[in-house]
């Protein structure tokens, strides 16, 4: 096929006929742990509100593969190592409320580009690996960076699963989760140590450039489409997962750039997300309701499934809280205001 003056060719058997071959096998099954690791992190990095700091790690880890490629080393050892020490310095200088967050982060972000790009003039001879680090290549994934790739996707995935309940009272109460014992500070750089390691096994594959796109997009798509945080996790690895491996499939059948195809899949599912989503339904959430937002019933809910469970409120009757009736409290309504009302529905 011919679009204007580019040729495009598409072969959709092409994948299944190279899926016999070994490197297309590890492709295959790096294609699927990327997507889960990142996507489970991601949700994590997008609640917590730490997006610009995973694009500094992403280019820090860029600065120790052009290093590790300039040495003649095993780059995802080095690149890990850049990522982590970036990682804990930016979170002790946030801890210690040195200065501003954007301002470290910042800083870092253009340090670490500058340093990749002097390692890179430094190289004697320009190595072909500088452009699958930038912009990636699952096809080519080395035997060790492959088994690498496994036993840290394994080890991100326990961990996460281990902390997620710490994670997630941190992620929206720190003061309360601190007071009610849980090791926030160590929590927090664990955390951070395991955000610098997923991006330190995506970045062979993905590419230096669009690795933080994969985990931040899947969250964000998913997030748009659910207000329940499992839910949320779920459907975060769908989306992680069908992006990396239908992109790996695009990428062969139409002999595209790995990276750039998956990143592109996972953008295109964030804008159907967005556009479907039935939080663009919701009218008004009742904070942001003229009589919720004055007049809301101070009463706790208790009802585990209740959409509302943010806000305190009551319910008009236990079956209808899916429609979203709550119960106004009439002595501070003006008068003939309704004593309940609905929102539109989630």
């Amino acid at each position: 096929m011919k679009l204007f003056s580019i040729e495009i060719t598409f072969n959709p058997n092409a994948f299944w006929q190279y899926l016999q071959y070994d490197f297309m096998q590890k492709a295959l099954v790096a294609a699927i742990l990327i997507g889960i690791i990142c996507a489970l992190i991601g949700s994590f990095v997008l609640l917590r509100g730490m997006v610009f700091l995973g694009e500094a790690i992403a280019h820090s880890a860029f600065a120790g593969a052009a290093l590790a490629i300039l040495l003649g080393w095993d780059p995802l050892l080095v690149i890990m190592l850049f990522s982590v020490l970036s990682s804990i310095s930016i979170g002790y200088v946030n801890e210690k409320r040195i200065m501003k967050d954007e301002i470290i982060i910042g800083v870092t972000f253009s340090f670490f580009m500058a340093l990749a790009i002097l390692f890179i003039s430094l190289m004697p001879v320009y190595s072909t690996d500088v452009p699958s680090i930038l912009f990636g290549n699952i096809l080519i994934i080395s035997p060790s960076t492959f088994t690498l790739l496994i036993v840290f996707s394994l080890l991100i995935i326990i961990v996460i699963f281990a902390i997620k309940k710490e994670l997630y009272f941190m992620t929206f109460d720190e003061e309360s989760a601190k007071i009610s014992g849980i090791p926030v500070r160590l929590l927090t750089y664990v955390f951070l140590i395991l955000v610098s390691m997923t991006i330190s096994v995506s970045l062979k594959a993905i590419g230096a450039i669009l690795v933080f796109a994969m985990i931040i997009t899947p969250a964000a798509a998913a997030y748009q489409l659910t207000f329940r945080f499992n839910r949320l996790l779920l459907l975060a690895g769908f989306f992680g997962v069908f992006s990396t491996v239908g992109g790996l499939y695009l990428s062969v059948a139409f002999d595209l750039p790995s990276g750039s195809t998956i990143v592109t899949l996972i953008t295109l599912i964030f804008l159907i997300s967005f556009f479907i989503s039935p939080k663009r339904r919701v009218a008004q959430l009742p904070t942001e309701c003229p009589f919720c937002g004055k007049f809301i019933d101070e009463g706790a809910c208790d009802d585990p499934d209740c959409l509302q469970s943010d806000t305190p409120h009551s319910h008009v009757s236990h079956d209808d809280h899916r429609r979203g009736d709550i119960v106004i409290d009439k002595r501070k309504l003006p008068e003939k205001a309704p004593s309940t009302h609905k929102h539109e529905e989630y």
